[in-house]
């Protein structure tokens, strides 16, 4: 069970940075009036100071399993591996930390951001934000997840005080 936050209610203002809100506001653009855009609606060179944050995972309804497409750089470095071209269930305690996430996804077909701890890497002392946001081909089944991440150490009081 995860013990993550997750918020599917929200405003663009209540993302916790500008990277998280620049990469909602560019999903929103592409989505335009319809209910999920499609991975063919994303242009990376309109994006690429975001491609470090942003991962693709693609949907295999078939079999429930999850496939990292994109693992963005930065991902890539709080985790200490690339995951890229592997599936979730490939990594027992990241499947157990997301697939519930990714699940929720695909079935609400709707954003949701979470804050967590990045508990299943050497790096567990790390804060994430991950702002899950459903892709469609057809504008009905979800088929890519996409996910803004941003990596930050926790706040803590004797550095602050420096």
């Amino acid at each position: 069970m995860n013990d993550n936050i997750l918020i599917d209610n929200f405003e663009i203002d209540d993302l916790p940075n500008s990277i998280i809100r620049d990469i909602f506001q560019y999903w929103l653009n592409i989505k335009g009036n319809r209910p999920m855009p499609s991975r063919a609606d994303l242009d990376p060179s309109d994006i690429v100071s975001l491609l470090p944050h942003i991962s693709l995972i693609d949907v295999e309804r078939e079999s429930g399993r999850y496939k990292m497409r994109l693992i963005g750089t930065e991902t890539v470095k709080a985790m200490g591996i690339d995951v890229t071209g592997k599936y979730l269930d490939d990594f027992p305690l990241i499947d157990r930390a997301l697939k519930e996430n990714y699940d929720w996804l695909v079935k609400e077909k709707r954003p949701y951001i979470n804050f967590d701890k990045l508990k299943w890497s050497s790096k567990s002392y790390m804060d994430y934000y991950a702002l899950g946001l459903p892709l469609s081909r057809n504008g009905t089944d979800v088929d890519i997840l996409m996910f803004g991440m941003y990596y930050q150490f926790p706040k803590d009081k004797r550095t602050e005080l420096l």
